[in-house]
């Protein structure tokens, strides 16, 4: 019978956050959000057309930029620093199961925190079954990039990035991966293990450090728009 009430809520909460997410102005999208779902998203935030958010908990700071067509879903807490920017089109998901009985012994984090002054660009998979970090400042750029928190016998589930870093398109995260501060990955790339060095270049599959940056690196991402 719990099950049964647990099941009829999720599904009524859906359906809240399907009607929200269509709703015609920002102004609506970010206030029901925050007044039906309890959201906490913060000054000056901007909810794009078919932002879909549906999970348990969600907090974004001021200044946070969402585009249409993002997909935030499952049992899982989100939050983020002030002026994050996310594209089109990426998908933050977690399968409702895992809060099942079956998995209560799994250790399942679910757990998304993303830093301050971070942008995340378009059509990139988070797999939040895990704990995914990423750092100040860095950039999740390109298109395409999957950050894969589970899989057959795997027990460690998270993904660490380190702050100021770029990660180029079409690069996997493995399940018990990451990179350190300062660092470059490079396009395609398969981060397999965690590789803890800060100031590195990183590419390959699986990916290893080519080299270490040059203290005197000029390039550096900052949003300008």
């Amino acid at each position: 019978m719990q099950n049964r009430i647990s099941r009829m809520k999720r599904r009524y909460l859906k359906l809240l956050s399907v009607i929200i997410s269509v709703m015609p102005t920002n102004f609506l999208r970010v206030n029901l959000y925050r007044a039906l779902r309890q959201y906490k998203i913060g000054k000056n935030a901007k909810i794009g057309f078919n932002v879909f958010v549906d999970v348990n908990s969600f907090s974004v700071g001021e200044g946070c930029v969402i585009s249409r067509n993002n997909q935030f879903s499952g049992p899982i807490d989100i939050v983020a620093g002030r002026n994050l920017f996310v594209g089109k089109g990426n998908i933050f998901v977690c399968g409702w199961s895992v809060v099942e009985r079956w998995a209560a012994d799994r250790d399942y984090a679910r757990t998304l925190v993303i830093g301050e002054n971070c942008l995340i660009n378009q059509d990139h998979v988070f797999d939040v079954i895990g704990r995914i970090a990423i750092g100040d400042g860095t950039w999740l750029a390109g298109f395409r990039s999957q950050f894969l928190a589970h899989g057959a016998s795997v027990t460690d589930r998270n993904i660490a990035i380190g702050a100021h870093s770029f990660v180029g398109s079409a690069v996997l995260f493995c399940p018990g991966s990451g990179i350190g501060d300062h660092c470059l990955v490079g396009m395609g790339s398969v981060v397999t293990r965690h590789l803890p060095e800060n100031n590195a270049i990183v590419a390959g599959n699986a990916a290893r450090i080519l080299r270490q940056r040059h203290p005197d690196d000029p390039h550096a991402w900052e949003k300008v728009w």
